[in-house]
């Protein structure tokens, strides 16, 4: 939903606008330009703007996937 939407951009503080709409009904959305990292537990690890090369990324990406380890059930069990 809309309010759905507006609450993950608030927690991941990203920005985010539409703007007027033409003869169309068609509109451009200004927004942040990043990349977000989350592990399978839905852990937030990085965040990746523009001007992180492929290789940055990717070595990135490699280390947490490296070191990540699950987190316990929620049970304790």
């Amino acid at each position: 939903t809309p309010e759905q939407v507006r609450a993950a951009a608030s927690a991941f503080r990203v920005y985010v606008s539409a703007g007027p709409r033409d003869a169309d009904g068609d509109y451009v959305v200004d927004h942040s330009v990043l990349t977000f990292l989350v592990d399978p537990d839905g852990v937030f690890r990085d965040c990746y703007g523009r001007s992180r090369t492929a290789e940055e990324v990717a070595r990135s990406v490699r280390g947490h996937m490296d070191a990540y380890e699950p987190l316990p059930p929620a049970d304790g069990q």
